[in-house]
């Protein structure tokens, strides 16, 4: 399968999948606007430049779970983006030229992560939305007048599609209810069925991030044990994506 974070990093690119996205964030925030997206966002690039296009997990939250999780004891708190310091890019900095002493490989977090990373530079972490809206209203959305934070989250992300007041109106039918048959069409072809218990499409048929959550809110975790459970989930996803979009399959035949 086609590694985009190496086509975008070139000569920089390496077996550290941490310091790739380090890098990838640096460079890609040199720029904006929508040309600059089609030519360095990675899920832009996987899509010849859609605008449509969407990464499906963050990368940077679970960075930022696991990075907070491990430093707690020194009260360091990690941003993609540092407004607290000089240079916007401290923290990026920091994890790119001297991961292992903010992230030990030996824990059995920092491996999941890695293994997560690695699997999030391909084609199985990119999908296409309905339209372009929806990239911003899977990380935020106001939902009956109340802002409410999906944080890009899978589980979030299917529950709310069957919801008219929240991702629910990308879907909507000419009677302004969700179009079901739209939202099942929308995650065949996007193929992300391995997201619902037997690959039932239905609202009530969404996997959690993590063992008794519900898939319908958007969790923010800090506890060790919930960010390996979501780690878990979040590479076992992408693992049987990655499988299905490289067999030409749909998930119920694997």
């Amino acid at each position: 399968m086609k590694n985009y974070m190496q086509q975008y990093l070139g000569n920089d690119y390496g077996k550290d999948h941490l310091r790739n996205f380090c890098l990838y964030w640096m460079k890609a925030y040199d720029g904006s606007g929508d040309e600059w997206r089609k030519g360095n966002d990675l899920d832009c690039i996987c899509f010849d430049g859609d605008l449509r296009a969407d990464t499906l997990m963050s990368a940077w939250t679970p960075v930022k779970w696991v990075a907070d999780c491990l430093n707690k004891d020194t009260g360091m708190k990690f941003y993609k983006r540092a407004k607290d310091r000089e240079y916007p890019d401290h923290y990026l900095k920091l994890l790119a030229t001297d991961r292992d002493a903010y992230l030990p490989r030996k824990h059995r977090l920092t491996g999941l992560l890695d293994e997560f990373l690695e699997l999030a530079e391909l084609r199985c972490n990119f999908i296409l939305l309905p339209v372009r809206e929806m990239n911003c209203a899977r990380y935020k959305s106001v939902i009956n007048g109340e802002e409410v934070w999906l944080c890009d989250e899978v589980p979030a992300t299917l529950s709310h599609i069957f919801d008219k007041d929240s991702l629910g109106r990308f879907f909507l039918g000419d009677d302004g209810e969700v179009d079901e048959e739209a939202v099942v069409s929308w995650v065949k072809r996007e193929h992300l069925e391995m997201g619902f218990e037997d690959g039932c499409i239905a609202r009530e048929r969404v996997r959690p991030l993590i063992p008794g959550a519900d898939p319908y809110e958007a969790r923010w975790l800090t506890d060790e044990d919930e960010i390996y459970a979501a780690l878990e989930y979040m590479i076992g996803f992408l693992a049987e994506r990655q499988w299905v979009l490289s067999h030409g399959m749909t998930a119920e035949a694997v």
